[in-house]
């Protein structure tokens, strides 16, 4: 899972970032976000797209732990096999991907 890094969060008007726009986002990288407060209609985040494919990206993985942990019957197969899999290796009972697929 990718470390993820501290939300800062940068508060500016609506009137600033017209004045102030290349500013604003180059200001929205990575962990820093522009959040955008007018008057008139709901506040809104500038953020670096890149920062959050990522963070989409660790949601989606997440979401598809936590469905296999909600599975009981699955978590508890998962359990028993990863306490086979040490023994395994010792034994010479597993192939290397080599073995498997030939040398890349």
């Amino acid at each position: 899972m990718a470390k993820t890094e501290a939300l800062r969060v940068r508060k500016v008007s609506a009137t600033s970032l017209r004045g102030r726009l290349k500013a604003c986002m180059k200001a929205a990288k990575g962990g820093k976000v522009v959040l955008i407060e007018n008057r008139r209609q709901e506040s809104k985040y500038l953020v670096d797209k890149e920062w959050l494919d990522a963070m989409m990206r660790e949601r989606e993985s997440i979401l598809a732990t936590l469905e296999v942990l909600a599975d009981r019957e699955l978590t508890n197969r998962l359990v028993k096999l990863a306490k086979t899999i040490d023994e395994d290796v010792i034994a010479g009972r597993l192939h290397t991907m080599e073995e498997v697929f030939g040398e890349p």
